[in-house]
């Protein structure tokens, strides 16, 4: 018989081959490709992956499977993608959520800044600061000055708990420094509901969904929440020229996979994510839904990421957010 030296020797090319074989870039892919969404259907970034999933799977030349699997504030179908290959097969969804679990969230069942890595960064979505219309407040100054004169006793409504809504809103109270209450709904509908009956004055909310409340006089924008004006509401100023440049607040979408994948198979699901991006009639589909396409290298998403995990650990930090 063979010494396991010998035999060792005799599987090591036939090992090498095989392990080279399977991460080849033009191997892949051999079967579908799998996009975990850890949202509920028919939400924003549920859309978003849905509008890119025929191109992106023509692109590819396999099928783009999309799996909801919503729940634990997004945790359970990041587990699922945090557990699986490290082969590019299995992609995961992401949002602001995923940067504000990695602090906010006690003992999750993986490191969201260990366990993965970018694939494709996909588009952004600039909140908007709405007040109701009895509010008497029409300017970024103006809602300061109203705040300052009530220390503690104006409020501000978000679509919940250690969502980007409510961030935003601690931006800003940190920016201008202010005293604001937070209060928390189930969801961007309720929250705009109260806030258009007075219940609470502000909010910081999804442009697209805010929208045609604005567009119907149902509530007053004061300010945008992004680097320039939205081209939907050229009128509304941005917080910078506003005067307070440090406030961020929106949503952004990406696409992640586990950490390890070969970089040319990533190579290979960004190139097709970002084509897809360009397509005229994917971008003006975006557009309708208030999101700005904003490809990039994997590089410079990796890290962005890192920043957002950061940028909402400090804000977290400084403000005593917690999960509960």
């Amino acid at each position: 018989m063979p010494s396991r030296r010998r035999l060792a020797a005799a599987l090591l090319p036939l090992a090498i081959g095989s392990r080279a074989r399977a991460q080849a870039p033009s191997a892949f892919p051999s079967h579908p490709v799998r996009v975990v969404v850890p949202f509920p259907p028919g939400g924003t970034a549920d859309v978003l992956v849905r509008l890119l999933q025929p191109p992106v799977a023509e692109r590819l030349g396999q099928p783009l499977v999309i799996e909801n699997r919503a729940g634990g504030a997004t945790i359970i179908g990041t587990d699922a993608v945090a557990k699986a290959a490290a082969d590019g097969y299995a992609l995961l969804l992401v949002a602001n959520s995923f940067a504000i679990n990695a602090t906010l969230v006690a003992h999750p069942p993986f490191d969201a800044r260990r366990d993965f890595t970018g694939v494709a960064s996909l588009g952004f979505n600039p909140h908007v600061l709405v007040v109701n219309n009895a509010f008497p407040a029409r300017t970024v100054a103006e809602l300061v000055a109203a705040a300052r004169a009530a220390p503690g006793r104006l409020s501000y409504a978000s679509f919940g708990n250690g969502t980007s809504a409510h961030l935003g809103g601690e931006s800003f109270k940190q920016a201008a420094g202010l005293e604001l209450q937070h209060v928390p709904y189930r969801g961007g509908a309720p929250a705009l509901q109260d806030v258009m009956g007075g219940q609470v004055p502000m909010m910081f909310n999804n442009l697209p969904d805010t929208l045609p409340l604005i567009r119907d006089g149902r509530v007053r924008a004061i300010a945008v929440a992004g680097a320039r004006r939205a081209v939907v509401l050229p009128e509304v100023p941005t917080f910078a020229e506003s005067g307070l440049p440090g406030v961020v607040s929106n949503s952004w979408f990406g696409l992640v996979a586990r950490a390890g994948t070969p970089a040319g198979i990533l190579d290979r699901l960004h190139d097709a994510v970002t084509a897809t991006l360009a397509e005229p009639a994917v971008a003006a589909r975006f557009g309708e839904l208030g999101v700005e396409p904003r490809p990039m290298p994997r590089a410079a998403f990796d890290a962005f990421l890192r920043d957002e995990f950061d940028r909402n650990a400090a804000l977290i930090r400084r403000a005593g957010i917690t999960a509960d």
